[in-house]
């Protein structure tokens, strides 16, 4: 694999992958200078997004691609003037520095330079790796600081940024940052993991809890240029009172659907309030039915056993009577019981 093509990858470009994120840092439309691109990656979805590009690159591997693209090719080293001589006198609305200043020798150089060719409000959109990530730490911590193919110790990078330098810098040359943004990535899941695991629980807690920003792999800027900052204030300011007009919208709508749906909510408690009143009484109706029902049901009862007390208390009397009137039952006469025998003998 040539050095080019460890450079050459594919990603979503309205997904959430680094590359994409830098990429939504662009204005809507208008014309990008695109320092040292590569393959042409990113170069290849702003072509697709209709802005006009122009890149610098060196490589000529890289060249041959760029070219079938269509762009505007710029074949320089950032090292030297000769680019910047190339482009002198032209203006651009944005310009993309995106993992480029870390293999300069002279950065520095070059963010002097782009002073040069930035519109007036345009955004210089950088993006670093982070030296000071946890991984590295803890690779340090273990005596070790080897170079690899591609990460954050790539073999071709040879200057290291954290956040304070890289905001040092920016000042020091004539842009001011007005926002950053990290791409974090857990430690366990980047090419440092064997060493991050290897340290004692105790090791790890502390590097996490000395640092919000142990976890960040690389840093994005986004900077204006220095003069502009007066403009930039007013700009900001503005739209930060349109976004907190907009809230201000947002809020009074819900407010008023939230209302809505409360004074709804309101009318139907009261619709219930009625329906469980009128239950109410109905039950109550029914309730003062039925004791009434089991109050008469009692007297029913208690009636009914007066009457077959008072039957008893009748028939008692009658008993006695038609037992004293019972006749005594007669024995027959030895008279007829002889006869009786003479009439059978006789048959």
């Amino acid at each position: 694999m040539s050095d080019i093509e460890r450079y050459n990858y594919a990603f979503d470009p309205d997904g959430d992958e680094w590359a994409a994120r830098l990429l939504r840092r662009l204005p809507p439309q208008g014309s990008v200078l695109e320092l040292g691109p590569g393959p042409g990656a990113m170069t290849r979805v702003m072509v697709d997004r209709g802005y006009s590009v122009t890149v610098v690159e060196y490589d000529p591997g890289a060249l041959e691609s760029l070219t079938a693209m269509g762009v505007e090719v710029i074949a320089g080293n950032l090292e030297t003037d000769d680019w910047v001589k190339q482009l002198e006198g032209r203006r651009f609305d944005a310009i993309l520095a995106c993992d480029v200043l870390e293999h300069l020798r002279w950065p520095d150089h070059v963010l002097k330079a782009l002073t040069s060719l930035m519109q007036p409000m345009g955004q210089l959109i950088i993006s670093i790796p982070n030296v000071s990530y946890a991984g590295i730490v803890a690779g340090l911590m273990h005596g070790t600081f080897d170079y690899t193919q591609t990460g954050l110790l790539d073999q071709t990078h040879i200057r290291f940024f954290t956040r304070r330098s890289m905001e040092k810098a920016l000042l020091e040359y004539g842009w001011t940052p007005r926002a950053w943004e990290p791409y974090r990535l857990p430690v366990e899941r980047s090419e440092f993991a064997w060493c991050w695991s290897a340290l004692p629980d105790a090791q790890r807690q502390n590097l996490a809890s000395a640092c919000t920003d142990f976890d960040v792999y690389e840093w994005m800027v986004v900077a204006t240029l220095s003069v502009d900052t007066p403009t930039w204030v007013i700009k900001e300011a503005r739209a930060t009172a349109e976004k907190l007009r907009d809230e201000m919208l947002a809020m009074k709508l819900q407010h008023a659907q939230e209302h809505a749906s409360l004074l709804e909510h309101q009318k139907a408690f009261a619709e219930a309030k009625v329906i469980i009143a009128t239950q109410q009484q109905e039950l109550e109706t029914l309730r003062s039915g039925l004791e009434k029902q089991q109050i008469q049901m009692q007297q029913l009862q208690q009636l009914q056993q007066l009457q077959q007390l008072q039957q008893m208390q009748h028939m008692q009397p009658i008993q006695q009577m038609q037992s004293a009137q019972l006749p005594v039952t007669q024995q027959p006469s030895p008279r007829v019981s002889w006869l009786g025998r003479l009439r059978r003998w006789l048959r």
